[in-house]
């Protein structure tokens, strides 16, 4: 098994977590003498062990049945047992057990099943049963602390614990389970008595409850398990140093974080307004190429209007060159002698059309051909004249 928090293993638990663990069940010990046991959520068995060198038979209850069969390597014998179940329903015979033993579980389910589990430890309990349960004082345990336990659905506040235990048994003795830290004044060699006041209930870290319907004929003294040890003083005592020094070491590279952080930021801030400033650039740029577009919108639409002015004066062209024709037609008619100055003019004609054409596709050389034309029908006209004026004699 691996340690996850939720159950305690002996071979990976150390220190106080340890001897709490223990001390539990020592105390236990003493009302288990040759009696039948059941140790509710037992977990790895550590407790089970302990209860069955004094029991006359101990029966250790898990929930994961893969707790329960290394239990049951490990520790298994003809006095000890252990069996998969839940405790919300025990899996148990009525009146079975003169000792129920349930540490640190009541608190790792809901309320609902709390009640469930008090029923059924009620019912497999014998009539002069006894419940030794303990659970940890929310009080102390989380609220002093500002703890949480991921593995704790419904813990108790001392008054809220005994009065629940009060719901299903008549008897409830209270026993109070806390650490201390102290200092001691004693010879080189020898025992030592040390005294301690008691603890009131409210002010325990652990409460661990003796419940029974019948006034139990037993003394317990919980005294002789009071345990003193110096290394869980420095043990916390090398944590704390420890934790300081990774707190001075976090803040330094804190430090160094947010000095890198600063240097980020403003190195961010100069390339912002870098880019800002290549911003503005571009805003200016585009209304720049903006204006100039609306500048060529504007030339555009004036050489449309050049094209189509020139295409007009180009048809009104067209129209004289067929009128000439007209006229050169109704010369040839008349004169037969000039028929060959007439096919001549016809072949310019047609020349003078085809240039016409290339006019619409060039217009930079429309306004030259143009002119160019003027002259060949002026020439022409003059020509006509001459002919007309030689007819006439």
């Amino acid at each position: 098994m691996k340690y996850s928090g939720e159950r305690f293993l002996p071979a990976e638990c150390k220190g106080e977590i340890a001897v709490e663990h223990y001390q539990r069940y020592q105390l236990a010990c003493q009302v288990v003498s040759g009696k039948i046991v059941l140790d509710a959520a037992c977990g790895e068995g550590y407790g089970s062990s302990l209860l069955a060198q004094h029991a006359k038979k101990v029966i250790g209850l898990d929930i994961d049945a893969l707790t329960v069969e290394s239990a049951s390597v490990k520790y298994g014998n003809e006095k000890l047992s252990f069996v998969t179940g839940s405790i919300e329903r025990l899996p148990f015979e009525n009146s079975y057990f003169d000792v129920v033993i349930s540490y640190e579980t009541i608190e790792h389910v809901g309320s609902d099943i709390q009640h469930l589990f008090l029923k059924e430890i009620k019912r497999v309990l014998k009539p002069d049963g006894i419940l030794v349960m303990s659970t940890p004082n929310k009080a102390v345990y989380t609220d002093k602390v500002s703890g949480h336990n991921q593995f704790h659905i419904k813990e108790f506040y001392a008054e809220e614990y005994i009065d629940f235990l009060h719901v299903y048994f008549t008897h409830v003795e209270k026993f109070c389970q806390f650490p201390d830290v102290g200092y001691f004044i004693t010879g080189e060699t020898g025992m030592t008595t040390a005294v301690h006041n008691s603890c009131l209930i409210d002010s325990s870290r652990y409460i661990i409850a003796v419940c029974s319907d019948q006034k139990a004929d037993m003394e317990m003294c919980p005294e002789s398990f009071t345990y003193f040890d110096d290394s869980m003083y420095y043990t916390l005592y090398a944590t704390a140093h420890r934790l300081e020094n990774e707190l001075l070491c976090t803040k330094q590279e804190a430090d160094a974080f947010q000095a890198k952080l600063e240097n980020d930021i403003s190195a961010q801030k100069q390339c912002i307004v870098k880019l800002e400033n290549e911003r503005t650039e571009l805003v200016d740029y585009v209304a720049h190429l903006e204006k100039d577009i609306m500048t060529q919108k504007e030339y555009i639409i004036h050489l449309e209007n050049d094209i189509k002015a020139q295409k007009e004066y180009i048809i009104h062209l067209q129209n004289d060159l067929q009128a000439k024709d007209v006229a050169i037609a109704a010369f040839n008619e008349a004169e037969d002698s000039r028929g060959k100055y007439i096919q001549r003019l016809e072949k310019d004609i047609e020349l003078q059309k085809d240039y016409v054409s290339h006019l619409e596709h060039d217009l930079t050389e429309l306004a030259q051909y143009t002119r160019h034309l003027e002259t060949d029908i002026r020439t022409l006209n003059e020509r006509i004249q001459k002919v007309g004026g030689e007819g006439s004699v």
